[in-house]
């Protein structure tokens, strides 16, 4: 599949039966869809929280991007570029050993998500792409999945520090400071 555009409400169109992808403001999304991205990543267990609480950081996110389902619009697939609580931001740097500096404010790449019947055709990398695109700051992405990180590294971000252990698994510190 190809990359997912950058341009903020851009729709791309590809093969029939592929999911087409979609990126730009949360806030562009009708009510409906912006419903069903908030239930996608909390279903997916991308963060802890009801589908309610989730919409409402959701409304502040930078940008999102989608896949959809051709045939009936159905949103399959979401990531953001979010700003995560100070706390977790620094949290994430002391676990990993790193300083902070450079992104004391940095927003994150964070809830990519599949649908449970989607995973496994490869959509998570178009997702990270799309949002690596509209990066213009310093920021930062934690994961414990190894094709997060391989999909972090191909879309220009970095590892740094150590790993550590995290509720779901052992995590990385990624981060991308863009030219």
């Amino acid at each position: 599949m190809t990359g997912i555009a950058a341009n903020p409400g851009t729709r791309v169109t590809s093969m029939a039966d592929d999911p087409y992808p979609w990126s730009g403001d949360f806030n562009a999304l009708d009510p409906t869809d912006q419903h069903a991205v908030a239930e996608l990543v909390v279903k997916g267990k991308a963060v802890t929280g009801t589908v309610d609480e989730l919409l409402t950081r959701l409304k502040r996110t930078r940008c999102v991007a989608l896949l959809r389902e051709a045939d009936t619009n159905r949103i399959v697939a979401a990531a953001a570029w979010k700003t995560p609580a100070a706390t977790y931001r620094r949290k994430s740097f002391a676990a990993a050993s790193v300083p902070i500096t450079g992104f004391e404010a940095a927003p994150e790449l964070g809830y990519v998500v599949i649908a449970s019947d989607m995973r496994g055709r490869h959509l998570s990398g178009g997702l990270v792409d799309a949002i690596a695109h509209h990066i213009t700051e310093p920021t930062f992405a934690t994961t414990s999945s190894n094709t997060i990180r391989n999909n972090l590294q191909r879309s220009g971000f970095t590892r740094v520090g150590g790993d550590w252990e995290g509720k779901d698994g052992t995590l990385s510190l990624w981060t991308i400071v863009p030219g």
